[in-house]
């Protein structure tokens, strides 16, 4: 598969087999997500990989009682109250891995930088047959002190992409998007 056949496949994959993404592959998944653009080369990125079942389980309820917990310090959540209520749903999609990507805060540009590496992950996903989605819910505990010292990440660290991943169950077509909007375009 060629970089534009992935772009046009990706979509956000929340249906995973039960066949584990092997640690070989997901290292050359991260050592492809590191060819990223970085600003002033400063390599901003660390990872946390998650493939306890048990540990994905536990931090999906944790993450769900606490934005309902506290729906108002998650304005951009409250859509989702009925999900989160949901003993059903699951944060993040009864997938076997999980990747957490944190940004050393210390690059101005470690957001971005880092957003690359997370997107240039997902397209080598796709090549690999493994279906990534980028779980915003995450930030309601992944950069808590006490989680990051669980996972050995460094203070100065910032979470910037949590991604659950796996090998997708179901194909899914393509994605459609509106039309770009060119608000100028002077020549």
């Amino acid at each position: 598969m060629n970089v534009l056949e992935a772009i046009e496949k990706r979509r956000s994959i929340r249906s995973y087999t039960q066949q584990p993404v092997e640690k070989e592959t997901l290292e050359n998944l991260v050592r492809l997500a590191v060819k990223a653009p970085t600003g002033s080369g400063m390599e901003p990125w660390g990872f946390v990989v998650l493939q306890n079942a048990e540990e994905i389980n536990r931090l999906s309820d944790q993450i769900k009682r606490r934005v309902l917990d506290d729906l108002d310090a998650y304005p951009q959540f409250s859509q989702y109250e009925s999900w989160l209520r949901s003993g059903r749903y699951h944060i993040f999609n009864n997938a076997g891995t999980v990747l957490i990507i944190y940004g050393d805060e210390r690059s101005p540009w470690h957001v971005y930088d880092c957003s690359l590496a997370a997107g240039n992950f997902m397209l080598a996903a796709e090549n690999e047959g493994i279906g990534c989605c980028w779980i915003g819910f995450a930030e309601a505990l992944f950069d808590d002190p006490e989680f990051k010292a669980a996972h050995g990440v460094p203070e100065g660290f910032r979470l910037v992409s949590t991604l659950s991943l796996g090998y997708t169950k179901v194909a899914v077509p393509p994605c459609s998007r509106k039309e770009p909007i060119f608000f100028s375009w002077n020549k």
